[in-house]
């Protein structure tokens, strides 16, 4: 269970069976347990008590340093918080000792993107994309990163990609369809802004009226 940024990918949930209290208490009992660490760090981030959780992780890792799972969700809850360094140093830890860990390259992705380095975001995408064809979030941000260079190619078969693989995506219809407005193609712009619409997702009220146009 990993996190990813809510900026450029579908929300990732913390599902937690044990409340924070329920946890502690367990603690209690049984203080050097990395794996209630663990899950108490999972249930402070499901509620978004990200120093907590970043805590609970740490002592985690301390008692049980094989436990990569929490290394990748200290990488993500630092994405979150905006230490995009910090979170690349924990991700680029995290695959020394497991190269395959697709959170990870896609943690690197996000940060390498908001840090402007493009070029290693991509690297990043592309590497999680071949461990996990199926990513979504890694086809969606390397749509991201074609449109912003223009490679509108690209852009759209990452972004139709994305919507095969999760038809109700209103972000990836969204961005196929600026992708398709660039390569001026009206018609297809229009049926994926207004899929986008349908599904809840906030298009940007400029781009309709350029498209009304």
């Amino acid at each position: 269970m990993s996190l990813n940024s809510d900026d450029q990918t579908s929300k990732t949930d913390f599902p937690t069976v044990d409340t924070v209290e329920d946890l502690e208490k367990k603690l209690e009992q049984d203080p050097d347990s990395a794996n209630l660490h663990y899950n108490l760090g999972l249930a402070f981030a499901h509620i978004k008590q990200w120093d907590k959780a970043l805590s609970e992780f740490r002592v985690a890792m301390k008692l049980k340093p094989g436990l990569l799972e929490a290394r990748v969700n200290i990488s993500g809850i630092l994405l979150q918080k905006g230490d995009y360094d910090g979170c690349i140093e924990e991700s680029l830890k995290a695959l020394e000792f497991r190269p395959d860990l697709v959170e990870a390259c896609i943690n690197i992705g996000i940060a390498f993107s908001h840090k402007g380095v493009l070029d290693q975001a991509q690297k990043s995408f592309e590497k999680a994309l071949t461990l996990d064809p199926k990513s979504v979030v890694a086809h969606i941000n390397l749509g991201n990163i074609y449109l912003s260079s223009g490679n509108l190619e690209k852009a759209i078969e990452h972004n139709s990609r994305a919507i095969q693989l999760k038809p109700e995506f209103g972000m990836a219809h969204n961005n196929l369809a600026v992708s398709y407005f660039q390569n001026h193609e009206m018609e297809k712009a229009k049926t994926h802004t207004q899929k986008a619409l349908s599904l809840g997702y906030d298009v940007h009220p400029e781009f309709i009226k350029q498209l009304e146009n």
